[in-house]
């Protein structure tokens, strides 16, 4: 009787389990598909700008098409990144530049520093310490990069390092 009450027990434990695993896939699911529509047109948002310490909104961009980069300091790809697009000012110079990251402030105003980036005229450095953006962006992987074109529509989404000359094709230049 007690082996009947154990194997009872353990097949409703492995169905339990396999529903909870089943309805946590499904939501996670659901949940990716409204971020693949969230991101489809670059809605407007506002963050800390590292640099000024003020709030920039992305309503006050003009009518350019947006590159979203979320990478952080401390991240090989990442700096080989910012490098290429510090190479490359004239080909981007019709590009508009957020760069988010997660990192503590102070270390983002250093990163800006070192690598001289205030170079590029037509890029934002902004915070996002609390993940609020990376998670509407589902941005879990650095650096992830969104192409919008001039309308604020995704053209491309890129996790992993990519040459400045592959994001201009997805921009027409």
């Amino acid at each position: 009787m007690k082996k009947k009450i154990l194997k009872l027990s353990v097949y409703g434990m492995v169905a339990f389990l396999i529903l909870f695993l089943g309805i946590h896939s499904i939501s996670r699911i659901k949940e990716k598909r409204i971020v693949h529509e969230n991101i489809q047109t670059l809605k407007p948002f506002c963050a800390l700008n590292i640099v000024s310490g003020t709030e920039f909104c992305t309503n006050s961009l003009p009518n350019k098409p947006v590159i979203v980069m979320f990478m952080h300091p401390e991240c090989d790809f990442c700096q080989e990144e910012i490098k290429q697009l510090k190479e490359n000012p004239e080909q981007l110079e019709d590009v508009y530049i957020l760069l988010i990251t997660s990192a503590s402030i102070k270390h983002a105003q250093q990163f800006y520093e070192d690598n001289k980036l205030s170079q590029l005229t037509n890029l934002q450095f902004l915070s996002d310490e609390n993940m609020k953006l990376s998670d509407y962006f589902d941005a879990n992987a650095i650096p992830s990069i969104f192409v919008y074109n001039d309308k604020w529509k995704l053209v491309y989404k890129c996790v992993g390092e990519i040459k400045v000359a592959a994001l201009l094709k997805y921009l027409d230049k």
